[in-house]
């Protein structure tokens, strides 16, 4: 399994991009910064969007990806996320007001994309992987996802507070090769990050002790522009070795 970081900062700027990660040039984890990190070319080979949750940074680089590709494609891209996010997507994206209808153009019958609402909890079958929605704790329906293939399982918390479920589900899970975790504000912005249902270090810290026997990496990423060195320096001093933090157009294999 290859992981490209097309995005992981919970912001944007010059030199900032929200949320975005590419398994094996096909399967996208989120679609902030798709368009602005892929190719042309490497847009067409998107295969699949799994989206957590319907917030603008998780989801920017959608509208502009079927832009683009439309037309050069033999079939629609598919858009795998559960029920509220995928009546968020039809009702306030996808509606020919805010953006063209991109599930029906070119036509009904073959569109740019396809609209596919999966349950929690339960794996279904995503091109050649294995995708389980698990829910986690965010402002709006979130949920995070563990990805399988041949070789292991990566997980993706999307965006989250302190939660019970998706950690539950990690401490039992065969292969796990690494977790993309969120940490979006530094230890003194904690109730900005509860009320918002973020994570800071010392909260990412007490998640941590929900799973001891993991000894997969742990990916920090989403951290707000500007928060960081403060955050990466209380990373630092929770003392974990599984701790690491996204880097922008990294690529890890897995």
């Amino acid at each position: 399994m290859r992981l490209k970081v097309l995005g992981c900062h919970g912001g944007e700027s010059p030199s900032h991009r929200p949320t975005s990660f590419l398994i094996d040039d096909e399967l996208l984890l989120d679609a902030g910064a798709v368009t602005r990190s892929l190719s042309l070319n490497d847009q067409l080979r998107v295969e699949a969007v799994f989206l957590s949750h319907s917030h603008l940074d998780h989801l920017k680089g959608l509208p502009l990806l079927c832009d683009n590709v439309v037309g050069k494609r033999s079939g629609p891209i598919e858009i795998v996320v559960t029920a509220g996010t995928a009546d968020t997507l039809e009702q306030h994206l996808f509606n020919g007001k805010l953006w063209p209808d991109f599930t029906r153009i070119p036509t009904p019958e073959a569109p740019v994309v396809r609209i596919r609402r999966i349950p929690p909890n339960e794996t279904v079958k995503v091109r050649g992987f294995e995708l389980l929605a698990v829910p986690v704790h965010h402002t709006v329906e979130c949920h995070g996802v563990i990805v399988t293939n041949g070789s292991g399982s990566l997980a993706y918390t999307g965006d989250t507070g302190p939660t019970d479920a998706f950690w539950a589900t990690l401490r039992e899970w065969p292969k796990l090769r690494a977790i993309l975790c969120e940490v979006s504000f530094p230890n003194a912005s904690e109730a900005l990050a509860r009320v918002s249902g973020h994570l800071t270090p010392a909260l990412l810290a007490a998640e941590l002790e929900k799973i001891p026997a993991v000894r997969a990496p742990i990916y920090v990423s989403h951290v707000k522009p500007g928060q960081e060195e403060i955050v990466h320096q209380e990373i630092a001093a929770i003392g974990d070795p599984r701790l690491r933090f996204s880097r922008l157009m990294e690529e890890i294999v897995l």
